[in-house]
Formats: C-alpha cells, structure tokens, sequence
C-alpha cells in the first residue's frame, strides 16, 4: 500500500473540523460573556469573555490538529512506510488509535460547546485541560507497551532502525506524555486560561521534540 486510505483521511479531517464549523455557526447566538461556574442558587459566580471561549477552542483545535500531523506527517512520509516490509498488518492498528483520540477530541469539544450555548457549563477552563490531560496521559499509558511498527509512535529512522532502541525509547516517552498529561490537568487547575494555553504549547512542542532527540542521541550512543 503506497498511499493512505483517502476516504478514512477524509473522515479524520471531518472529526478534526466537524467542532470548529459548529462553534462558527453557533457563534453569533453566544453572549458576550459566559458563565463559567455557577454557586448552589444556581447564580453564575464565574464567567470568561467571548474570546477567551474562542481562546480555548483553537486550543483545543490545535491539540486536535497536532496530533493529525504527528500520525500522519511525522516522521516519514505515508507513501514511504507503505513501501515498507509487514506494513499492512499494521494498518488497523495505525487506524485504529487515530479514530480514537479524534473521536474522544471531536466528541469532547462538541459537548463543551453546546453546553456553553445552553448556558449549563461548570468550570469550563478546567474541564477543557482536563480532558486534554487525560488523553495525553492515556498516550502515554499506550505507548509503554507499543510493538515496533511502521505507523504508530515514535518512528524516527533510528527507533525503526533497533528494536532495543524502541523500547527505550517508548519506556521514556510513556513517562514524558503520562506525566506531561497530568501537569496539562494540574496547570489548568491553577493557571489562567492564556497562561495555560502557552504553557500547552510549550509542553506539545517538548512532547513531540524530546523523543526525536533522545531516540537519535540514544542511536549515537549505541552504535558510535
């Protein structure tokens, strides 16, 4: 198989979009400020901006689309794993794991959404890093025991290259994405919602980078 399975791709991308187009429609029916949390009386005691609302949804817009990129760009191209020996049994598995985080991502943004226009959602900024936090720590969870593959975790050329330096790799990046998912929860506890969306940048960068590096300095190390 030298290319990927379009109409699948096509409905990623639907579950990557389907949220933002159904915030955009919505939209102008939303107040200009919304409660975020109401006390027993049933009394908004804490509410955002409009644009603190379309803050946390390109947030999690950008979640949802990095992880698009890092199954399907990263690190070789489709057209070049297809290429490559055994990968068709590993196809399912590919698929399988991405409709998963996009489902659990479009489902969970559209349900925030809609509970914002009906004016019935609670803690609204600790809900959404929650719910990333989650998923990055159940990523993490996944990865430890993740078999080496052509599809799925970190494949750079050097964990595709040593089966030893997959597991070891994989080992290190389970903890970095578990523990990274239960800072995300813990920041959105405590931290504004633009200094959490920064700090969520920050850390998507490190859970993409670190591997890379660490899998090409462990490869160095290893082999001279």
């Amino acid at each position: 198989m030298k290319h990927p399975d379009y109409l699948k791709e096509v409905l990623l991308l639907a579950l990557l979009f389907g949220p933002m187009i159904y915030l955009g429609i919505i939209w102008p029916s939303l107040p200009a400020t919304i409660p975020t949390n109401f006390n027993l009386n049933g009394t908004p005691d804490g509410v955002v901006e409009k644009r603190e609302f379309l803050l946390l949804m390109i947030f999690l817009f950008f979640t949802n689309g990095l992880l698009y990129a890092l199954f399907r760009y990263i690190p070789k191209p489709f057209s070049e794993l297809g290429t490559m020996e055994g990968a068709e049994d590993h196809l399912p598995q590919y698929y399988n794991i991405r409709f998963r985080i996009h489902i659990y991502l479009a489902v969970f943004t559209a349900i925030v959404i809609y509970l914002v226009s009906a004016g019935r959602e609670i803690f609204l900024e600790k809900w959404v890093f929650a719910g990333v936090g989650l998923l990055v720590a159940s990523i993490g969870l996944y990865l430890r025991n993740l078999k080496p593959n052509n599809f799925v975790g970190v494949r750079t050329p050097w964990t595709l290259q040593s089966d030893d330096i997959w597991v070891e790799v994989h080992h290190m990046a389970s903890r970095l994405w578990l523990f990274g998912g239960l800072g995300i929860i813990v920041a959105g506890i405590f931290l504004p919602i633009i200094s959490g969306v920064f700090l969520f940048i920050f850390a998507a960068m490190a859970l993409a980078a670190l591997p890379y590096i660490y899998s090409y300095r462990l490869f160095y190390k290893t082999h001279g």
